[in-house]
C-alpha cells in the first residue's frame, strides 16, 4: 500500500552556483561521502541526488528543519540503481508513519533534475483502517 508520494525539480545551474558559494562545507552538509563518491563529481549527479532528498522528505510530509539533508542518503546500487537509505529523523519518521519500503527514481537533462520518491506502507490487519482513514 502507498503511503507517501514526493516529486522534486532542481535547476542544476542554481545549485552550481550554491555548491560555488558554499563550497566543500556546503557539499559535506548536504550529501554524505557515499554520495559525493557515487556523483563522481558531477554537478549533474548531485543535482538528482537533491532532488531525490527532497521528494523523500515530501513522501514523509517533512521538510529542510524537520530533516537534515544527511538524514537521507541516495545509494546507487551494485546494478546501477538508486537506493534510499534513511537515517535519524528521517528514519524516525518513516518508522512513525509505518514506511518501510522505498521507490526512487532521478534524472536529469539539459539543465534539470528531477526525482520522484514513493513509499510503501504494510497493508493494515483485517479490521484496521489504513492510517489516515479514521473519519466517518
Amino acid at each position: 500500500m502507498t503511503g507517501g508520494v514526493g516529486i522534486d525539480l532542481v535547476e542544476t545551474k542554481t545549485l552550481e552556483e550554491l555548491i560555488a558559494a558554499g563550497g566543500q562545507a556546503f557539499v559535506d552538509s548536504a550529501w554524505s561521502t557515499t554520495e559525493q563518491h557515487d556523483a563522481e563529481g558531477s554537478i549533474e549527479r548531485l543535482a538528482t541526488r537533491w532532488a531525490a532528498k527532497e521528494a523523500v522528505m515530501k513522501a514523509l510530509r517533512c521538510g529542510l528543519g524537520d530533516l537534515e539533508p544527511l538524514d537521507i542518503e541516495i545509494h546507487t546500487g551494485t546494478d546501477g540503481a538508486p537506493d534510499i537509505v534513511l537515517h535519524g529523523n528521517a528514519r524516525h519518521a518513516a518508522s512513525t508513519r509505518g514506511l518501510h519500503s522505498w521507490h526512487i527514481s532521478m534524472c536529469h537533462e539539459q539543465g534539470w533534475a528531477v526525482a520522484i520518491a514513493i513509499a510503501g506502507r504494510t497493508l493494515p490487519e483485517p479490521g484496521q483502517r489504513p492510517e489516515g482513514t479514521d473519519h466517518d
